[in-house]
């Protein structure tokens, strides 16, 4: 087979090849190709800022901390390790807000940066003590915004010999931080169905048939509160005011939400550290 590709200075040409796997993301053309009556992107209103700010890593030192509600929120984890000069890491943060999806999305990617005046006010005044939100928003280099958008579930991620890999078989919102994940799920799969079937179109079929139905019960899944649905318990039986949240949620009923999502996103920690490997160690495709 010949794939066509088009540079961005619109060359064209052909590359020979047995299989075609496509992983060009949010906008793909092959999946525009292969479900060309696709409905538009997704949104629902919510708009994400993110970036990094050297901080000291708070509670375990490792925490992802979630503060604020389903709306309005802001999440933050360190990821890297602590200076052992300074004592601090690099935050990662990402603050949002949910608006009225009726004015609809402009900017159709996520690669927008922006300034801290653009978002910044939103956050007045989210001074914990413990954590301060404006000044961990101003220590941040660079700003990028994102919109929580996402694709509507194809039926199929293959077609003969050209399958989808990543954000272009399933673009999913963020909210629980598995879009990147899966991507690297998906390519192991992948890989693993051509060493078992060799590199053909039965591969494609059972890389599709594995994840396809899985992954598009997850991105829409995804649509409602994810991880975060605990926030919104929160406010819904206290208003967000309280002195020890096991009077709240008990440790029980909090572990048992978690436990759920992470094992509808097939993340639940014991049952996949006792998995064995996706892919076996020194295994290698057939010519």
């Amino acid at each position: 087979m010949f794939a066509q590709v088009e540079t961005r200075d619109g060359a064209r040409f052909e590359l020979p090849g047995r299989l075609l796997v496509a992983c060009d993301g949010l906008h793909s053309a092959v999946r525009q190709q292969m479900h060309p009556a696709q409905p538009p992107i997704q949104w629902g209103g919510a708009i994400m800022w993110r970036g990094v700010t050297p901080g000291v890593p708070i509670r375990t030192g490792a925490s992802f901390v979630g503060v604020g509600g389903l709306r309005h929120r802001i999440v933050l984890y360190p990821i890297s390790r602590p200076d052992p000069a300074t004592g601090l890491a690099a935050i990662n943060w990402i603050a949002e807000i949910t608006v009225d999806p009726s004015r609809g999305w402009g900017h159709g990617d996520w690669t927008r940066r922006v300034a801290l005046e653009e978002f910044a006010h939103h956050f007045d005044g989210w001074n914990y003590g413990w954590l301060d939100v404006p000044a961990l928003l101003r220590g941040a280099g660079e700003i990028y915004e994102y919109p929580m958008i996402d694709r509507d579930p194809v039926p199929t991620w293959v077609d003969g010999r050209v399958a989808l890999l990543g954000d272009a078989a399933h673009v999913m919102y963020p909210v629980g931080s598995n879009g990147a994940s899966q991507a690297v799920v998906d390519a192991r799969v992948l890989g693993a169905a051509l060493v078992a079937h060799g590199v053909g179109p039965a591969a494609l079929q059972a890389y599709d048939q594995q994840l396809c139905g899985p992954v598009s019960a997850l991105v829409l899944r995804n649509r409602g509160s994810g991880p975060f649905g605990l926030l919104g318990l929160v406010d819904d039986r206290c208003g967000g005011v309280f002195e020890r949240i096991d009077d709240v949620i008990p440790a029980a009923e909090r572990e048992a939400y978690m436990a759920r999502y992470k094992q509808a996103a097939g993340f639940a920690m014991e049952t996949l550290n006792a998995a064995p490997p996706t892919l076996a160690p020194g295994a290698r495709v057939a010519g």
